[in-house]
């Protein structure tokens, strides 16, 4: 068993009608001497903190249900320096922003409202459109104050709104789901090998530089980010995999689809794919995030 990086998580995090177990793991791999790759699992939910109160019993910290779960993966650009504070700063921003200036993410009380009222596509592709674009900001200025301007990263997010999954990705890093045992990539890998390939009937080479080469990201460049964005219902049994492409580059689709299936825990199975990566080189950092649903 190879040895991970960082600890593994994994929370129970309750929705209405439905239950998420999630895990997180990250490892830098068999050849970097540093990992630049970083995650995150949360739960959006109102919230106060009571400082002074009578009864006494009052104070503490009140919460409120849980609005929504957050999973988010991002794997920092070390060709252009500082990839570790790309990544960890482009986590910071998008959080900041998910948990500041969305408040759709909140539903209503009642269940028969909340089908009402959900969120639509194009609320929500906005948001999250304006999320990433302020990420990017975020990221380029901290690369200049770092002195390292071309520092970039990947970012890809899935936020679960019961029953109800938005994705919203730019880079190369990967969400898919699995459900009745088939696996479905949501996202596409936003390289220039993989432009070529949308346009060309020729197969391009494997081991091709173009296939690490992003033609969208976060910082790296003066472009702005366009983010693809895209919006299903889940089911319960279904799960989601987020990983860096240092996972892909040596577990092929068939091998974390037979993952998947097996009956462990988020936790297991994250460092079975970790390990698997390793095992087959484990030429870059890899972090992947599992989470299953459950009913209540």
């Amino acid at each position: 068993m190879t040895s991970t990086a960082s600890a593994l998580t994994e929370p129970h995090i309750a929705m209405p009608n439905a239950r998420i177990d999630a895990a997180g793991a990250t490892h830098v791999g068999r050849v970097r001497s540093k990992n630049e790759d970083a995650y995150l699992i949360a739960t959006l939910q109102r919230s106060m903190v009571v400082h002074d109160a009578m009864p006494d019993s009052a104070r503490g910290w009140l919460a409120g249900p849980p609005a929504g779960t957050l999973l988010i993966v991002a794997d920092g650009m070390g060709g252009h320096g500082s990839g570790d504070l790309a990544s960890k700063t482009a986590i910071q921003s998008i959080t900041s922003f998910l948990l500041n200036a969305m408040p759709w993410a909140i539903p209503p009380e009642d269940e028969a409202a909340s089908r009402q009222s959900a969120p639509s596509l194009v609320g929500v592709r906005d948001q999250l459109s304006t999320a990433v674009v302020n990420t990017d900001q975020s990221v380029k200025a901290t690369g200049v104050q770092a002195g390292n301007p071309r520092m970039g990263t990947t970012l890809t997010l899935a936020l679960v709104v019961w029953p109800v999954l938005y994705v919203a990705h730019v880079g190369d890093t990967r969400c898919y789901l699995w459900r009745d045992n088939q696996l479905t990539r949501l996202t596409t890998d936003h390289t220039v090998a993989q432009q070529l390939a949308e346009h060309s009937p020729q197969p391009l080479d494997p081991r091709s530089p173009l296939h690490s080469m992003l033609w969208n990201s976060l910082g790296g460049s003066e472009h702005v980010p366009v983010p693809q964005i895209s919006k299903l219902p889940l089911r319960l049994g279904d799960q989601l995999l987020l990983c860096s492409d240092g996972l892909d580059k040596h577990v092929s689709d068939a091998e974390l689809a037979q993952v998947l299936a097996l009956p462990e825990t988020p936790a297991a199975r994250c460092q079975r794919l970790i390990d698997r990566a390793n095992a087959e080189g484990g030429t870059d950092n890899v972090s992947v995030v599992i989470a299953m649903t459950h009913s209540e």
